[in-house]
C-alpha cells in the first residue's frame, strides 16, 4: 500500500513540473520577435521617426527596449517612445533614438511586464547623423602648395555660427581618403600629410555612411602639392597686360597658404587672397607663403590703355586767385587721341566751350572732362576753383596795418622767401628801414608815422644780388 502511495505522489509531481513547465514555455511564446522594414537606423535633426512591430497573444503592458552599441541589455539606450499600439496584436511601437546613438550592433527586444520576448532582434547599424551638411578643408583653397620638406596639417574648418562645421560635435569620427583610396588608422578632425595628392574627408557614420561623391557629410576634395624650396610662381592677367580705364583685371597667382601683393615695391594694404583686383598701372608682385618658406612671383607690368593730361591751374583742394574784373585762360595738354573736351561751372555744362583752353573771369567750381574717342574709349577729368581775391603771385603795393587782421603786414609771394632772396624797404626819406633774406612776410616791425598824407615805400627784391622785382608800397589806414 505505502508503495503505490509512493508512486502516485511521484506521478503528481511529475505532473505538475511539467504543468510549469509548458505553462513557462506558453509564457515566453507570448512576446514574438520584433521585426521592422529598415536595415538601419539612419537619424538626424530633419528625420528620426522609426516604427517596429511584435505579435502577443495576451494583452499586458509592453515595454520597448534597445540595447547599447555593443547588443547587450544590461545598458539601455534611451529610447523616446512617440506612440505604440499594444492593446491587439500585433503590436507596434514608434519611437526616436537619442543624438548619441552610434554604433553596429544595436538590438530590440519587448517587455510585457516581468516576461521578455524568447529573443531579441538581429544586430542593426544605428547612427544619429548630427551634422550632415559639406564642409570645407583649410578654409576652402586648393590647391594647397607646401614649401619643401615636412609635416603640414589638413584640418576640418570651424565655421562662424555654431553647429555648422562637424567639429562643433567632438563624438564624431572620420575617414579620410588620399587619391581616393582611404588614409588607415586616421578619425580625427585632421590629418598629418608630407606628400602630394588629392584629399578628402568624410564624416563616418557607419552603415549609414557611403563614403563616396554621394555621401553628403564630406569636405570638398583639396588638391596638395609638394613643392621645392624657393619655387617661382607666375601671375596671370584677366585682361593681358593692359587694362582700359575704368575696366579692371583679375590679377591671380597659384594657391599656396598665404599672400602679400605690392604695386611698384610698395605692399598694397588688405591685399591678402592668391587674386587682386587691379585698377592701376604698375609693376606688380606677390609673396607666397608655402607653409614653410616664401617666394616672391616674378614681377608683372600692367598698363593702361589711356592717355596722359594735364591742366596748368591748381587742382582742387587749393584755389585759384584772381582779381575782380581779372580774366583767366585756363589750358589742358594732352595725348588723347581724337579727344573732346566738355566744361563745366557749377556743375552746369558751359555751352559752346568744347576746346582745350577756357577763357574766364567768373569764380566758382569748374570741371573739365576730356574724352578719347578712338581705341580705349575712356576719359578723365580736372576739378579746380578760381576765387576772387589778393593774387598772390603778384606783389601787393598797399597795405593797412591798423591791427584788424586783414592786410596788416606786406605778404609777398613763396617765390621770394628764401635765403638766396633779400628784401630792402626804403622809407619816404631814402633811408633802409628794413633789410633781410628769408623774408617772413612781416613788415612793417614798428610803428608807421602818419601826416598829411599817406606815406609811400619802396622795396627792392634781389635773387643772388641781383634786382629782380622792383615797386612802391602805400600805406593807409
Amino acid at each position: 500500500m505505502k508503495n503505490k502511495i509512493t508512486t502516485l505522489i511521484n506521478k503528481c509531481v511529475f505532473v505538475f513540473v511539467l504543468m510549469a513547465f509548458f505553462s513557462t514555455a506558453k509564457t515566453f511564446g507570448q512576446i514574438g520577435i520584433p521585426t521592422y522594414p529598415f536595415s538601419q537606423i539612419c537619424a538626424s535633426p530633419s528625420f528620426n521617426t522609426f516604427t517596429l512591430n511584435f505579435t502577443f497573444s495576451t494583452a499586458n503592458t509592453y515595454v520597448l527596449e534597445m540595447s547599447d552599441a555593443n547588443g547587450s541589455f544590461a545598458t539601455l539606450t534611451g529610447i523616446t517612445i512617440l506612440s505604440s499600439q499594444t492593446s491587439t496584436s500585433p503590436g507596434s511601437f514608434t519611437f526616436k533614438v537619442p543624438t548619441t546613438t552610434a554604433g553596429e550592433n544595436y538590438r530590440f527586444r519587448v517587455r510585457g511586464g516581468t516576461t521578455t520576448g524568447p529573443q531579441s532582434s538581429p544586430a542593426l547599424a544605428a547612427y544619429y547623423k548630427a551634422f550632415n551638411a559639406d564642409f570645407t578643408l583649410n578654409g576652402g583653397i586648393s590647391p594647397i602648395n607646401i614649401c619643401g620638406s615636412g609635416i603640414f596639417q589638413l584640418l576640418i574648418d570651424n565655421g562662424p555660427a555654431s553647429n555648422d562645421s562637424p567639429v562643433d560635435f567632438p563624438s564624431l569620427k572620420y575617414k579620410w581618403k588620399k587619391n581616393g583610396v582611404f588614409v588607415p588608422g586616421e578619425t580625427g578632425s585632421f590629418l598629418n600629410i608630407n606628400s602630394s595628392g588629392d584629399y578628402q574627408a568624410f564624416v563616418d557614420y557607419g552603415n549609414c555612411s557611403t563614403l563616396d561623391d554621394g555621401q553628403i557629410e564630406k569636405s570638398v576634395k583639396v588638391t596638395v602639392n609638394i613643392v621645392a624650396a624657393g619655387s617661382t610662381f607666375t601671375i596671370a592677367s584677366s585682361s593681358g597686360n593692359t587694362i582700359c580705364p575704368p575696366a579692371t583685371s583679375i590679377l591671380s597667382v597659384t594657391a599656396g597658404y598665404s599672400y602679400q601683393w605690392s604695386r611698384d615695391g610698395v605692399a598694397i594694404s588688405g591685399a591678402q587672397a592668391n587674386t587682386y583686383v587691379a585698377s592701376q598701372a604698375g609693376s606688380y608682385t606677390v609673396i607666397v607663403n608655402q607653409g614653410g618658406c616664401s617666394s616672391t612671383s616674378t614681377p608683372f607690368v600692367l598698363s593702361t590703355e589711356g592717355f596722359n593730361s594735364s591742366i596748368d591751374v591748381q587742382q582742387e583742394p587749393l584755389a585759384n586767385i584772381i582779381s575782380a574784373g581779372e580774366t583767366k585762360t585756363i589750358t589742358v595738354t594732352t595725348d588723347a587721341v581724337s579727344p573732346t573736351f566738355e566744361w563745366y561751372l557749377n556743375g552746369t555744362l558751359i555751352p559752346l566751350a568744347t576746346t582745350n583752353s577756357y577763357t574766364t573771369s567768373d569764380v566758382g567750381n569748374y570741371k573739365v572732362k576730356i574724352k578719347q574717342t578712338s581705341g580705349c574709349n575712356t576719359f578723365k577729368e580736372f576739378f579746380f576753383l578760381l576765387k576772387e581775391g589778393i593774387n598772390p603771385n603778384q606783389v601787393p603795393n598797399l597795405i593797412s596795418p591798423n591791427d584788424d587782421g586783414v592786410n596788416d603786414t606786406w605778404v609777398i609771394p613763396q617765390d621770394y622767401v628764401n635765403a638766396n632772396t633779400e628784401v630792402l624797404i626804403i622809407d619816404p626819406q631814402g633811408n633802409v628801414d628794413f633789410q633781410t633774406v628769408n623774408y617772413q612776410n612781416n613788415w612793417p616791425v614798428k610803428e608807421i608815422v602818419f601826416k598829411s598824407t599817406n606815406p609811400v615805400y619802396y622795396y627792392i627784391i634781389s635773387k643772388d644780388g641781383s634786382p629782380v622785382k622792383k615797386g612802391s608800397i602805400t600805406i593807409i589806414k
